[in-house]
């Protein structure tokens, strides 16, 4: 039986090694957490430290070096913070064979969402004498194996094609294994991008009088901020959310927004045909429904089939779809300082939170448009078009992640992928290598 090492043990990973027990292979789950649920894991389930003991000064190991509002550095999954729900309903964010339980929230909580993770690897992954975890266990290479790209047809069950090399978190002891296939599931929620004057955390010299800098995936609750000055850096889910959150504390909260998005909240009024009209009648008579919004956005316009998929948007294209989005936010973003976005000729982005709009409007939430450029040592924040911000605290950097796979994958292998690391968004088209050619 061919064996295949699957790297991650979040939503792919556990999904992908599910349909492989289907089709007779035999995977081993490597993750580096202590259990499975990927960027959902609880920031309390943290790996085992890797450094020596900590002194009696030090926190306690049972803590793993967590300070308070700020999520274990050593822990390699968990980006979430206390009180953080989905952006996608329980009804399109879950597995088609793995319905969630009934009394489950519309738009679910990380626990909930990690406990139904769980839940699918104890159904359909724990009990198959065919699965093997290996959790604590951080693969840091993957190399092909000599002649795996020449397999003959047929012969491909009885080859070893990579070798696969890793580091038991638990022991620190290395090992390694060779595998007849792999699959790269360790998502993209990984390494924290920062600010583009920065190429990495350690770049920033602290000092007393600079504002204290993190990264959103460190960010765990509001009270740490606790009548403090919080500029929050980005235009995404997670600076509109984290600065929506911080305000319940902070004295003042400063959102640095680089582009503008449409901003929806989770749940938005639509016209629906009316339920208990005749089929004639249903298309001209309709009634106000609120729905989730995913379940607004992703309703189909036209019977299959659908209009062709396109690699990119024509001008005319982007344009269409801004006013459909501007159509459903309504008024509340035009009249907000946020405002509304300006070029309407590129790809449309949305963001999805339900109090932002309203706390700006209140005043309990600035907005200065503009990308951060630099930190002065008196603390001042340079913004581009020669404009600063003082009297800040912290900086919380919602800047988004880079993925990791460079860091594994052996340089062969990123040169037949076409590996671009330094492409923060997309360094591999996955659709055209998800199962590539010189990759058996």
């Amino acid at each position: 039986m061919l064996e295949v090492a699957v790297i991650g043990a979040g939503t792919s990973g556990l999904v992908a090694a599910r349909h492989l027990i289907g089709a007779g292979l035999r995977p081993t789950i490597f993750e580096a957490a202590k259990t499975v649920g990927g960027a959902w894991t609880p920031s309390s389930v943290l790996t085992t430290p890797s450094s020596p003991s900590p002194s009696p000064q030090s926190p306690s190991s049972n803590e793993d070096h967590i300070r308070p509002g700020v999520g274990g550095a050593h822990h390699p999954a968990s980006k979430m913070w206390n009180g953080l729900s989905t952006n996608l309903s329980k009804h399109t964010c879950r597995f088609s064979d793995w319905p969630w339980p009934e009394d489950a929230s519309t738009f679910p909580s990380a626990e909930e969402m990690h406990n139904y993770l769980e839940s699918y690897a104890d159904a359909f992954l724990a009990t198959s004498p065919s699965c093997n975890f290996q959790l604590e266990c951080k693969v840091f290479n993957v190399e092909q194996l000599p002649g795996s790209s020449s397999s003959q047809p047929g012969m491909q069950e009885a080859n070893n094609n990579y070798k696969v090399e890793w580091t038991d978190l638990s022991t620190q002891t290395t090992h390694s294994r060779d595998f007849g296939g792999v699959v790269v599931a360790s998502g993209f929620f990984h390494t924290p991008r920062w600010p583009s004057f920065l190429k990495n955390r350690e770049d920033y010299e602290e000092n007393s009088k600079k504002p204290q800098l993190m990264h959103s995936s460190e960010y765990r609750s509001h009270r740490s901020f606790q009548d403090k000055n919080v500029a929050v850096i980005g235009a995404s889910f997670s600076a509109f959310e984290i600065a929506a959150d911080i305000s319940r504390s902070a004295s003042r909260v400063v959102n640095l927004s680089p582009s503008i998005p449409w901003v929806f909240p989770r749940w938005i009024p639509t016209m629906q045909p009316l339920q208990s009209a005749s089929a004639d009648e249903k298309k001209d008579i309709t009634t106000m429904t609120i729905l989730p919004i995913d379940l607004a956005l992703y309703q189909r316009t036209r019977p299959y089939p659908q209009i062709p998929e396109t690699v990119s948007l024509t001008p005319e294209d982007c344009l269409k779809r801004h006013q459909y989005l501007r159509s459903l936010v309504g008024h509340k973003q035009r009249q907000s300082p946020l405002g509304e976005p300006t070029n309407r000729e590129e790809p449309a982005f949305v963001a999805i939170s339900d109090e932002f709009l309203d706390l700006v409007r209140e005043g309990k939430v600035e907005v200065v448009h503009g990308r951060l450029v630099g930190v002065d040592k008196d603390g001042t924040l340079q913004i581009s078009d020669s404009q600063a911000l003082s009297d800040i605290d912290h900086i919380i950097c919602c800047s988004g992640y880079t993925s990791q796979s460079h860091n594994f994958l052996s340089p062969d292998m990123l040169s037949t992928l076409d590996y671009d690391v330094g492409d923060g968004f997309c360094p591999t088209i996955l659709a055209w290598d998800t199962l590539h050619s010189s990759l058996p």
